[in-house]
Parts: C-alpha cells; sequence; structure tokens
C-alpha cells in the first residue's frame, strides 16, 4: 500500500500539533464544563429546600426595652428564652420538617475560611465566648408544601425584630442560572474548536491530495476505486489525529493537575470541592479518540469531494 501522506512532507506534517493544540483547549473547556455541572449539583442537593434563621447576638447580662418597643416575650436578656421560642415558632410552622440549631463549634467552622485553619484553634477558640456570634438554625422545608417564609418571618419578628431568614433559594437560582449560562459557553467554545480542527483538516488534506495528485489519478486510471483511495488519507489523518490526541491530552493533564494544586491552597466559601469525578475524567480521557475519529471523517469527505471533481 503507498504512502501518500508521509508525516514528514507537506501541510500534514503540522497536523498532530494542529489536534493537540485544538484537544488541549477541548479538554480545558470541558473539563470548566464539568466542574461546573458538579458544583451546580452539588450546591443544589445542599441548599434546595433549605432556608438559615439568623438569631443576632443576645445580651445575657441586661437591655434595654425601651429601645424596642415592638418586642414581646421572651426578654431579650436570655438567650436560651429567645431561642426556645424561635424553635417552637418553627415547630408549630406547616411546611418545616426539620429544625437544626448549629452548635458553637458549627459556627465556628463557618469562619474557618476566613479566618485560616489556626484561627479557630487559635483565636476564636479562645475568644468564641466573648464574640458577638449570632444563633443559626438550619431549617429544611417539605418538598410538597413549603413553609409561607413572608408568615413565618412576620411571627419570628414579633419574638425579635432583629430575627432573619436567610432564603438560599433566591442565592442558589441566580448562581445555577450562571453556572448553566457559563456552561453554554464551554458548549460553543468546543463547538468552535471542533469546527477550526475541521477547518484545518480540510485544508491539510486538499493541499495533501494537491501534492500528491498525479499518484492519485494513476491510482484511479489503473481501477482503484474512490473508497480505496479515500482510506489511504483516512489512516494517515487518523494517525497523526490520534497522536496530536494523545499529546494533547498528556498537557491537559498536568495543567489540570497543577491548577488542582493552587486551588486546594485557596481558602474560601465560594471555592468547594473541584476534584472531578471519574466518569466525568473518562469522558475527557476519550477526546484523543474523538479528535481522531473527526480527523479521519474529515479527511475522508475531503478525499472523496475531491476525487468527484475529477474528470
Amino acid at each position: 500500500m503507498p504512502d501518500l501522506i508521509p508525516d514528514s512532507e507537506g501541510a500534514g506534517r503540522f497536523l498532530p500539533w494542529v489536534v493537540a493544540v485544538m484537544v488541549f483547549f477541548a479538554a480545558l473547556a470541558g473539563a470548566a464544563a464539568l466542574a461546573l455541572h458538579q458544583a451546580t449539583g452539588t450546591w443544589h442537593n445542599d441548599l434546595a429546600n433549605t432556608v438559615t434563621v439568623e438569631i443576632p447576638p443576645q445580651n445575657p447580662v441586661a437591655n434595654d426595652k425601651a429601645n424596642h418597643p415592638t418586642r414581646t416575650e421572651p426578654d431579650r436578656a436570655h438567650p436560651g428564652a429567645v431561642l426556645a421560642a424561635v424553635l417552637d415558632a418553627l415547630q408549630a410552622t406547616a411546611g418545616i420538617t426539620e429544625v437544626r440549631p448549629l452548635a458553637a463549634a458549627e459556627i465556628a467552622k463557618l469562619l474557618q475560611p476566613w479566618l485560616g485553619n489556626s484561627g479557630v484553634g487559635g483565636l476564636l477558640g479562645g475568644l468564641l465566648g466573648d464574640l458577638p456570634l449570632p444563633q443559626l438554625i438550619d431549617v429544611r422545608l417539605s418538598d410538597a408544601r413549603p413553609a409561607d417564609l413572608a408568615l413565618l418571618a412576620k411571627r419570628l419578628a414579633k419574638i425579635d425584630p432583629g430575627i432573619r431568614i436567610d432564603d438560599h433559594q433566591i442565592w442558589l437560582g441566580k448562581l445555577i442560572r450562571l453556572s448553566q449560562s457559563l456552561q453554554w459557553m464551554m458548549a460553543a467554545c468546543l463547538a468552535m474548536i471542533c469546527f477550526a480542527t475541521c477547518s484545518v483538516v480540510i485544508f491539510g488534506t486538499r493541499a495533501a491530495f494537491a501534492a500528491h495528485l498525479e499518484v492519485v489519478k494513476l491510482l484511479h486510471v489503473m481501477g482503484a476505486r474512490d473508497s480505496y483511495i479515500a482510506r489511504l488519507f483516512q489512516r494517515r489523518a487518523l494517525t497523526m489525529g490520534l497522536k496530536g490526541g494523545l499529546i494533547g491530552l498528556a498537557v491537559t493533564a498536568a495543567a489540570l493537575f497543577a491548577l488542582s494544586r493552587l486551588a486546594a491552597d485557596l481558602e474560601g466559601p465560594l471555592f468547594g470541592d473541584l476534584a472531578l469525578s471519574p466518569t466525568a475524567l473518562l469522558a475527557l480521557a476519550t477526546l484523543p479518540l474523538l479528535a481522531a475519529g473527526l480527523t479521519a471523517l474529515t479527511a475522508r469527505r475531503t478525499v472523496l469531494y475531491e476525487l468527484s471533481r475529477l474528470p
């Protein structure tokens, strides 16, 4: 079988490197889209149908009721009574399935991203009793019949006007819409990368076809079918596409490893576990095969089209 497109001749020798660059960008875009998809699912599972009730810091020593004439019993001077009254109001509200006050250690853990690893055990650990920390209550709503949060807010305001209900659904909805928009942008990037790859393959295949036109015509005169000639170009494109895809995947793996090490050093509530799942990693690992298949298919279609134009 003649070697119509040697690796060291013509524009074809650049094809593996072009495919490697395309696979690298496609893998980065795919990894970002998959990471956002995972994060969106995690946010939804953690925050769906949940609200947080925040009781402002109570003064256990004294309190001037004149500053809060609308406050009813229990007295703010008794934080335990305020918490008990709030819990009773929450448990008596239809549509609430679970009420759990957060312990001081859990609240301290929430502050850890801002204080650092040493903050909880050092500064916060020693001054936790003196810091004016609010009391947080984790409230889980029913899927079938969520509670009326507006009515609940009015009931809690009678206990203490400073009590606030943090509805995660508003924040979660905006975050999910932003994440989905970014995923669509990544999908558009993947589509443009595929289009650019096909364009480069078409250009390279046409150049190789023109460079070996005399050999192609000779094979055509000898009775070789168009599918046979196209297969010669297709196999060479498949080999070069797979080679370039593996190079691009190797560079992507190194880049993702470096990014994961950098992300592990970040401390902040917006940076969760961004590690890709095994399914996502397997999907990225198939990119060289997809790139090779796309390269081979594009080369075959291009050669068949050029052959159809021959007299």
